[in-house]
């Protein structure tokens, strides 16, 4: 059903390539606020039991996205996504994440995370070109690709399996594996999503001082 859902909302394609080609619907709370809040509080279940506890934030953005395969080639450089950080200046997001939509997706076609080795990051204007309108040049991209990744060390590879949720800290860098879709019936279909100033944080529940403490002080006796 959701599949379905995403599939007849009108999308439009993207206005910032520099992250990702392909097209997104309008945000979900435009078009469905209950919807959008529902599926809120399932993602945030995750996190905390909300039998009992009540949790809230005040910034979200959710929104279906489609990517089509760049080539028939699984391998073609044209199907690799490029390492980013997303560009949230406009909200304090906190969280970030995709939940899979495509059946029987190439696996492959799913999410990395990875470690800063140097500040060094370079962007390739043949990327820019390819997810705006087809221009490619093959030659630049794969140099300026290589010395964009010699920056970066992987620490999170994460497959595309159907209906898999992926969260992350806002702050990763991390990038789509491939935009290879096996046969191209299907385009790379998933619900990503932001939210912010979230009340209570799940890194704030980890990094509880009084749990620190405990442990600290049970190291010590050792």
């Amino acid at each position: 059903m959701i599949v379905d859902y995403g599939k007849s909302l009108q999308m439009e394609p993207e206005t910032d390539v520099r992250y990702q080609p392909g097209k997104r619907s309008k945000p979900l709370w435009q078009i469905d606020e209950i919807l959008n809040e529902t599926i809120l509080l399932k993602i945030m279940s995750c996190y905390f039991d909300l039998s009992y506890m009540e949790i809230g934030w005040e910034a979200s953005k959710l929104q279906f996205q489609e990517i089509p395969r760049f080539s028939e080639n699984k391998n073609d450089v044209r199907n690799k996504g490029w390492i980013h950080q997303d560009d949230l200046t406009e909200y304090d997001m906190q969280l970030a994440g995709v939940i899979y939509l495509t059946p029987d997706i190439d696996p492959d076609s799913g999410t990395s995370l990875y470690n800063v080795k140097s500040n060094k990051h370079h962007r390739v204007y043949s990327k820019d070109l390819l997810y705006r309108d087809g221009l490619f040049d093959r030659e630049e991209h794969i140099k300026s690709q290589t010395k964009h990744e010699e920056n970066f060390v992987e620490k999170l590879r994460v497959q595309n399996i159907f209906n898999r949720l992926v969260m992350y800290d806002t702050c990763e860098w991390h990038r789509a594996n491939s935009y290879y879709n096996g046969d191209g019936k299907d385009a790379r279909l998933t619900l990503g999503f932001f939210v912010g100033n979230i009340n209570p944080t799940p890194l704030k529940r980890i990094k509880n001082s009084e749990l620190e403490s405990i442990i600290k002080l049970q190291i010590g006796k050792k």
